[in-house]
């Protein structure tokens, strides 16, 4: 029992960080209504993920938002503003820091090397078609630094790893949006060169508080018809119907699920440690243990 007390208390520790940051950003989108300034809360929330992703992953690598530099270009190249960079800090030299004593350290932006950077975040208020089109815009722009890879003996490095982890964030589904088909579809057939784990969204409305879903592309050799239940997109599970990308069938399946959240979380590590198997567990770290199963 007390093994499996630990398992559960882990979970639900997921839990409480979801919680917190979808309380910071709920704060922020009420005092952005009350002040009139709309950006506010889209601030207050890429803040609040790169502080808790600062106290779940190892200390070696560091988040920040900022800006990625290729040396070894024909022109040097930089990227404009990206809201989550994640990097290796114990490798990565400083190359400029903003200065501004008013933000945290965490959110001073900073000049990434293109060499040091093992994920990108794009993070984005709500879930529809118009935020999901802009998030597949801002990661396009990593094109000049995507478009391939370095030697493994180049001195000057042009294109980020191979590894590197792409990835979008939202915070909440609304259920004015809960039939917005064509933002699953945006995420169908896109290509950015470089690993795409998908999307997360922290909240659905009318849904379960501690329920997160995780957007995946799916692929088949037989076309997919999709399941659209009357819930539409606040339903446990939607997938579309599929597309042929590249002599492929590609879908797009949300699920929600109160454990989504950790999965997130241990999927992201995987990837950054190069571990990462689909259609695995990439852990059993902050899984709810139900009915008395033994993780082991």
């Amino acid at each position: 029992m007390e093994d499996k007390e630990r398992y559960s208390a882990a979970w639900q520790q997921f839990l409480v960080a979801k919680r917190i940051m979808l309380a910071e950003y709920d704060q922020a989108r009420t005092h952005s209504r009350e002040q009139a300034f709309p950006a506010h809360h889209g601030v207050v929330g890429e803040a609040a993920v790169r502080d808790w992703l600062g106290t779940f992953l190892p200390k070696r690598y560091g988040i920040a938002p900022g800006f990625i530099r290729a040396q070894g270009l024909p022109k040097p190249h930089q990227t404009r503003h990206f809201d989550v960079i994640i990097y290796d800090q114990l490798e990565a030299p400083t190359l400029w820091i903003e200065v501004n004593k008013d933000k945290s350290d965490s959110g001073r932006a900073r000049i990434i090397p293109v060499e040091y950077v093992r994920a990108i975040l794009e993070v984005k208020s709500a879930f529809n078609k118009r935020t999901v089109n802009d998030a597949v815009a801002k990661l396009g722009e990593l094109a000049p630094i995507a478009a391939g890879l370095d030697a493994p003996d180049e001195r000057y490095q042009k294109y980020l790893p191979a590894s590197t982890v792409l990835a979008m964030m939202f915070f909440e589904l609304r259920a004015d949006d809960r039939s917005d088909v064509e933002a699953l579809n945006l995420l169908r057939s896109i290509d950015f060169c470089r690993g795409f784990y998908g999307a997360v969204i922290l909240r659905g409305e009318t849904l379960h508080p501690d329920d997160t879903a995780i957007v995946r592309r799916c692929q088949s050799a037989e076309p997919i018809a999709g399941i659209e239940p009357e819930g539409g997109l606040l339903h446990g599970m939607f997938m579309t119907e599929s597309a042929v990308v590249k002599e492929c069938h590609l879908s797009v399946m949300m699920t929600w699920a109160d454990t989504n959240f950790s999965q997130f979380a241990f999927d992201l590590l995987a990837l950054l440690n190069g571990a990462y198997r689909q259609g695995f567990a990439s852990s059993f770290h902050g899984l709810e243990i139900r009915g008395g199963v033994d993780p082991a």
